[in-house]
């Protein structure tokens, strides 16, 4: 169930978070020379390269629509295609081109169009449907944008700092993990908002496998091009550390509690083989006085434990890999739907199943140490008295 958790989550997560991101060191600007961009391009995982813009603005009514002002994260992509080094990193400089970016905008509109270019003199704005339904706004409503270098401007400024309006064009979803809401904006319009007057605020590079961006990131450090004095780079999992941190935490911690009841059961074996022993106490003088060493007689409660391990973990296995296909087929534990799942998320992986067989029939071998021991040190003139 964590790994159906884990997955989940990573790919809500992955569905926004680049594989790999760059940003640069002491400037919110990054601009990659054309010895950078080429270096990217010649990589034969990489699959996408996007220019990022993003930061915080106020968004507010105007002209009469309804709502509060409110402060949300606005954003703009844009995709750097093949071409030449030259023709990429000059393509980088303004904003990208007009290719399609990673996630395509039609594919991330719920209702209404995606297309942000100027129409009737004003550029589109998307915004999350959920905030759209707070503030009251509707497709085709202006709404106006101000950044904080521009409410900073106006409040240093005599000269009044008029917002940027855009129309909203339609509705997207908010952070499928955070809920946070965002609004998309064209290019141009994002660059101007937060004033960034070259590049973009991020270089995004999506790779054909995301496994693979710990590897990318230690080429890159080692290729030279990217100093790390001068830029910064995260993998999807740095972006996002703290939370798959903590769901690796409460995986171990159900991992340690599933071990004490382990150990519970261990406690129940050692002690019905204990007083298999002191039934079979007439038996094991008999066997020993035939001739049973002690060394076989050890051998022989070590292989009750491996079979009593390996008949157990199997038969546990099969009933565990069962109620995981039937909740993965049918969903049989359902979530409130408050959640944005319908059923617990179950995943079985290889690594799980393995350390829990091997666990297991090593913990039932440990199990007959005691007993066996026991049975080695009692002598066979003992047993023999009691018949």
């Amino acid at each position: 169930m964590f790994n159906g958790f884990y997955a989940e989550v990573q790919s809500m997560l992955l569905s926004e978070d680049p594989h790999v991101r760059i940003t640069a060191v002491g400037t919110p600007h990054v601009v990659p020379d054309e010895v950078q961009i080429d270096w990217l391009q010649q990589q034969s995982n990489v699959e996408q390269i996007v220019v990022r813009v993003e930061g915080k603005a106020v968004l507010m009514g105007q002209q009469g629509s309804r709502g509060e002002a409110k402060l949300l994260t606005v954003m703009a992509e844009s995709q750097i295609y093949g071409g030449t080094s030259s023709e990429s990193a000059q393509a980088f400089k303004e904003g990208g081109d007009d290719k399609p970016t990673a996630r395509e905008l039609s594919e991330r509109v719920l209702y209404g169009d995606s297309d942000l270019s100027v129409k009737e003199g004003r550029p589109g704005v998307l915004v999350s449907l959920n905030q759209a339904n707070q503030q009251g706004w509707s497709i085709g409503d202006p709404i106006g944008l101000l950044s904080a270098p521009r409410l900073q401007q106006a409040l240093t400024s005599v000269r009044p700092t008029r917002p940027l309006i855009a129309n909203i064009r339609g509705f997207t979803a908010s952070h499928p993990i955070t809920g946070e809401p965002t609004a998309t904006l064209d290019m141009g319009l994002a660059r101007r908002l937060l004033r960034v007057p070259v590049g973009g605020t991020s270089l995004d590079v999506r790779l054909q496998d995301f496994n693979d961006a710990g590897v990318f990131v230690s080429q890159m450090d080692a290729s030279g091009v990217w100093p790390s004095d001068h830029w910064r780079i995260q993998t999807w999992y740095d972006q996002q550390k703290s939370l798959y941190d903590v769901m690796q935490l409460e995986k171990r911690g159900a991992t340690l509690i599933l071990f004490m009841i382990v150990l519970v059961a261990l406690l129940n074996i050692v002690g019905s083989l204990t007083m298999m022993v002191l039934q079979k106490r007439k038996e094991i003088a008999i066997l020993r006085t035939m001739g049973l060493s002690k060394r076989e007689l050890r051998s022989l409660f070590w292989l009750h434990g491996v079979w009593l391990g390996i008949v157990g973990a199997g038969f546990g296995t099969l009933l565990g890999m069962g109620l995981v296909w039937l909740q993965g087929e049918f969903g049989l534990l359902r979530l409130s739907t408050d959640f944005l799942l319908d059923a617990y998320p179950v995943q079985l992986q290889g690594g799980d199943v393995l350390t829990v067989l091997l666990g297991t029939t090593l913990c039932c071998v440990a199990a007959t140490i005691l007993p066996s021991r026991r049975a080695m040190n009692q002598e066979p003139i003992q047993g023999l008295h009691s018949l």
